[in-house]
């Protein structure tokens, strides 16, 4: 064993200069391409607000980003590259990068569902969230390149291998979607479970008070991720208790 992987490395170290010559002359090309930013907010076309979460895929490159709370975004592409924008619930838009650097405005129509496809017991986390990762299961389920993946691949691709060592856009592009994607689907099955439903019925505090007492408590996954109903109810519960005695000390 001890030989084989001396032999191993041998080869990846005989490989190594023509790997940097080879990269070398890559750079003249990739100096030609131009890189152009594209920016702006994803908004509802109805309501024209800002949409969290709407994913933003370059389709040549396959690297994305996900919006912002407000709905704000930057992407990265070629000129002529198409952009796609998709959010559940709502139709796909695509967007043709231009030639220089842009500030756009997408504006996403909601799907319109017949009463037949719609559950009129409200939206199923499960269901969507089930649907998000079989859509971008590549994202979530990417991982950093390690030793172990440098020594598989290097004896069948050593250029491959060897780019595992070099540090690459591409991938930190890849892992920085993979954490955008975990959080927002973390932040909706919190939305799921600490609905403002459940919260009105257990408070009778009505919006904006209801959206303030709310954004204040608010939860944290790892808590509900292992609460049961009741656990749930009795924080909603003590939660407001704390928020009337906060009220009443700071009355004059």
């Amino acid at each position: 064993m001890p030989v084989r992987k001396n032999r191993q490395l041998l080869y990846a170290g005989a490989l190594l200069p023509l790997f940097l010559l080879l990269l070398a002359g890559l750079q003249p090309l990739r100096a030609q391409q131009i890189q152009v930013k594209i920016s702006g907010m994803v908004v509802d076309a109805d309501t024209k607000t800002g949409l969290p979460a709407v994913t933003i895929i370059n389709k040549r490159t396959q690297s994305g980003t996900l919006s912002t709370e407000s709905g704000r975004f930057l992407i990265e592409a070629q000129p002529g590259d198409t952009i796609e924008f998709s959010m559940l619930s709502y139709y796909k838009k695509e967007v043709v990068a231009p030639l220089e650097n842009t500030s756009i405005n997408v504006y996403m129509p909601k799907r319109i569902f017949g009463l037949q496809e719609v559950n009129v017991r409200g939206r199923n986390y499960h269901q969507d969230s089930l649907a998000t990762r079989q859509e971008y299961g590549k994202y979530f389920n990417y991982k950093k390149p390690g030793a172990l993946d440098v020594l598989k691949t290097l004896p069948a691709n050593p250029v491959t291998a060897l780019t595992y060592l070099m540090p690459s856009k591409a991938r930190k592009r890849k892992e920085h979607f993979r954490d955008q994607l975990q959080y927002w689907e973390k932040e909706k099955f919190i939305d799921y479970r600490y609905s403002p439903e459940l919260v009105q019925k257990m408070t009778k505090l009505e919006s904006p008070e209801l959206d303030t007492f709310m954004l204040h408590y608010r939860p944290g996954y790892h808590f509900l991720e292992t609460a049961t109903d009741y656990d749930l109810l009795l924080y909603i519960k003590q939660s407001f208790e704390r928020y009337q005695q906060d009220k009443k000390e700071e009355r004059p």
